[in-house]
């Protein structure tokens, strides 16, 4: 599907298989952390109550990842 958004074109897709690695990233980055509180180590991630969200993705029924691509 192609977008348009003030002159910038974009694609939404799937995640493609050699990008799962990233969600590892996006992840970390969807952890709320209000203004003034030291970011959190990156290794809470790999705690199992994070670790689930990720861990095989792609494996199970139901795993599905869109992403807005500009290119």
């Amino acid at each position: 599907m192609d977008k348009k958004d003030n002159k910038r074109q974009y694609v939404i897709r799937n995640l493609r298989h050699d990008e799962i690695g990233l969600l590892k990233d996006f992840l970390y980055e969807a952890i709320y952390v209000p203004e003034g509180v030291e970011p959190l180590a990156r290794d809470i991630i790999e705690l199992p109550e994070r670790k689930l969200y990720i861990e095989e993705f792609g494996t199970r029924r139901g795993d599905n990842c869109l992403v807005a691509d500009l290119g």
